[in-house]
């Protein structure tokens, strides 16, 4: 099935995405409605959302005619994939690369939901003009969005400081962050969660941050836990998931086999979910986590005559899921002609939506080269939907060019 292009204005889109009448919409349901992505069209990407419930997917910019470029005006000319867009009050966040080619040369960009507007709020150029001259700008940098912020760091050569700041997205207001500093990845009743790792960004972090608003730590649990990544899928129940590598007898970590916890905010115990698990990419609904990892005995797809090998779906098309109240694996659904990509797994609401990829090793073109003949097949993109109420699938191909 194929993903249907709504070519209307925005403003009659929203108050069908919404629910609501134009009086009374509120956005304050939107990411459980819908999953922010993007799509190609003519081999340009833009900024998209997904409906899972109707496997519709409808481009922000709603002009069936525009080619999407700089020339033809289009307000998404610059968009990058590297940078996930940000749903925040009503509006989309992304950002917008002002030279082309140019990765550290964008702009912060807002897409107004009401009035299907794109503004830009600033320029990393302007950015720059609050870099100290000691702080060395070739060195490692991170941005982002977050919980309303657009955050910018430059670390140190030891990763052991940062010159850091944030944007306030609604405001514009531009905030110098201190070391003392913890931006939070989620929030628990009064209080916010932050890596430890926040500072130094290893990536890894040694237990979790309990932090006042003002990012200021008040509390460190789980400190003797080297911790890949956590989840806040189950925090409005008091329950946070994370992820660890197994420690071998060395005391090396083993990244390739992970172990899933769930610790009680309330009662401090933590117990084992799933050991030897096999990604730190989960989807959590219910009482549920859902992923996608290697198979036993994988089923052939076909032999690659470029590689001059056979090819397997190492994922075998299964969707696996965890009771985390048992810990007792099973399959969610087992569709073995469809690669699942582990790592594009997301939850929108009751929905469980996973990315896959297909290639036909039966179709192909020859294309001649100066190494002798590549051959060209036919591949296929898209999601499988898994609603988790009712136990049923639905595959949407992509189609976008």
């Amino acid at each position: 099935m194929k993903k249907l292009i709504t070519l209307i204005t925005l403003i009659l889109f929203l108050p069908v995405i919404t629910g609501c009448s134009e009086e009374t919409k509120t956005y304050d349901t939107f990411l459980d409605t819908f999953l922010i992505t993007d799509m190609r069209v003519d081999g340009i990407s833009i900024p998209a959302v997904f409906n899972p419930a109707k496997g519709t997917m409808t481009p922000l910019c709603t002009d069936p005619l525009c080619a999407h470029t700089e020339k033809a005006g289009c307000p998404f000319a610059g968009y990058n994939t590297i940078w996930e867009p940000h749903y925040h009050n009503g509006s989309i966040w992304f950002l917008s690369m002002v030279t082309f080619g140019k990765l550290d040369d964008f702009a912060v960009m807002r897409y107004d939901m009401d009035t299907a507007k794109v503004t830009e709020l600033i320029r990393m150029e302007e950015l720059r003009e609050y870099i100290p001259d000691t702080v060395n700008q070739d060195n490692s940098q991170s941005f982002g969005f977050r919980d309303g912020y657009f955050r910018y760091a430059i670390h140190a050569a030891d990763r052991t400081s940062a010159f850091r700041l944030r944007v306030d997205l609604e405001s514009g207001e531009i905030e110098i962050l201190t070391n003392e500093y913890h931006q939070p990845f989620a929030k628990y009743k009064k209080q916010y969660l932050a890596y430890t790792s926040e500072l130094d960004y290893t990536g890894v972090s040694y237990g979790i941050h309990l932090t006042d608003a003002a990012g200021n730590v008040k509390e460190t649990i789980l400190p003797d836990k080297r911790i890949d990544i956590a989840f806040d899928d189950l925090l409005d129940d008091g329950k946070l998931l994370y992820v660890t590598p197994v420690q071998t007898e060395d005391g090396t970590y083993d990244w390739d086999r992970m172990t899933v916890w769930m610790y009680d905010m309330e009662t401090g115990e933590d117990a084992v979910i799933v050991e030897n698990f096999p990604s730190s990419y989960i989807a959590a609904a219910g009482d549920y986590i859902y992923y996608s990892r290697y198979v036993d005995d994988p089923p052939k797809l076909g032999y690659d005559l470029n590689q001059k090998e056979d090819k397997f779906n190492l994922s075998g098309g299964i969707l696996f899921c965890v009771n985390i109240h048992t810990g007792e694996e099973s399959i969610a659904f087992e569709m073995p002609e469809y690669v699942l990509n582990g790592i594009e797994i997301d939850c929108v609401g009751q929905y469980i939506i996973i990315g896959y990829h297909n290639t036909d090793y039966e179709t192909y073109e020859e294309d001649a080269t100066d190494r002798g003949i590549w051959y060209d097949y036919a591949k296929e993109v898209g999601r499988i939907v898994y609603d988790t109420e009712t136990g049923t699938t639905a595959v949407y191909p992509d189609a976008s060019t």
